[in-house]
C-alpha cells in the first residue's frame, strides 16, 4: 500500500506555490470505464473473475496548473487535479463452495483521483483537414480511492446479503486538450487503474476483491486566472 501522508505532503507542497501558478480550472468529466474484477476466496482456494464491462459514468474536476512562461506559446506545464465520479460498473459470476452454488455480484459505486500532470503545448495544429488551436499532450500519475460492494446469494439456502469495502490504486495514462474557447478547454485521456485487494465478509464467507480499469474520459472544464482568484480572496 502506498504512503498516504506522502500523497498529501506532496499536494500541499505544489499548493503552496501558488504564487507560480497560471491556471485554475473546473469543470465536468464523463467516461467510460471497462472494469474487471479479481475474486477469491483464500480460505477454499476457490476463484473467479466478474466482468462488469464498460458502463458511463459521469463527476466533477478541478485542476491547478502551472505553465512555465506565459509569454511562450509552447511550453511545458505540470499542475495537479482532484477529481470524483459516480460509478455503475457491476458484474457477477458463480462459485462452488462447500457443494452450494453461489453467486457473487460486484459494483464500484464511486471513484475519487488526485492526480499529477506534466504536458506540453504543441501550439496550433493541422488536422482532420483544419487547424486546431492551442492543443496540447500530456501524461498522468497519481492515486485512486474507489468504493466497491459485494452482494451474495446462495440459491439452495434463500439468503442474500452484501458488504462494503474500499480500494486504493494507482491510476496513469495519457490525453491531449483542446481550446473550445478563451476560456474553455476539452480534455481527452486514456487511462489504466490497478487497485488493491481488499476484504469483503457476507454469509461466513471472506472474498478477496481486487478490481482493475481501462477508461476513456473526456472532461469539459473551464479556465481562469490563479493569480486574480488567489487575488480577490
Amino acid at each position: 500500500m502506498f504512503d498516504k501522508s506522502r500523497v498529501a505532503g506532496a499536494v500541499l507542497l505544489l499548493l503552496g506555490t501558488s504564487a507560480a501558478a497560471d491556471e485554475f480550472r473546473v469543470g465536468a468529466q464523463a467516461g467510460i470505464p471497462n472494469w474487471s474484477m479479481d475474486i477469491e476466496v483464500p480460505l477454499l482456494s476457490v476463484s473467479a473473475s466478474a466482468d462488469p464491462g464498460a458502463n458511463p459514468s459521469a463527476g466533477l474536476v478541478a485542476q491547478y496548473v502551472t505553465k512555465t512562461d506565459d509569454e511562450v506559446e509552447d511550453g511545458f506545464y505540470i499542475g495537479v487535479e482532484v477529481g470524483y465520479t459516480a460509478e455503475s460498473g457491476s458484474g457477477s459470476d458463480e462459485l462452488t463452495l462447500l457443494g452450494a452454488q453461489v453467486e457473487v455480484d460486484t459494483e464500484m459505486s464511486w471513484v475519487a483521483d488526485l492526480l499529477w500532470l506534466a504536458g506540453f503545448d504543441l501550439g496550433d495544429v493541422s488536422a482532420l483537414g483544419g487547424q486546431l488551436e492551442d492543443v496540447s499532450v500530456f501524461g498522468l500519475v497519481g492515486a485512486s480511492y474507489a468504493g466497491g460492494e459485494v452482494a451474495v446469494t446462495v440459491p439452495s439456502l434463500d439468503v442474500t446479503g452484501s458488504d462494503e469495502a474500499k480500494h486504493f490504486g494507482w491510476k496513469f495514462g495519457a490525453g491531449a486538450e483542446f481550446n473550445v474557447s478563451e476560456s474553455v478547454a476539452l480534455q481527452v485521456r486514456a487511462t489504466y487503474t490497478l487497485y488493491e485487494e481488499s476484504t469483503y465478509r457476507d454469509q461466513g464467507i471472506s472474498l478477496e476483491v481486487e478490481p482493475g480499469a481501462v477508461e476513456v474520459r473526456a472532461s469539459l472544464l473551464y479556465r481562469f486566472d490563479a493569480g486574480d482568484l488567489f487575488g480577490r480572496l
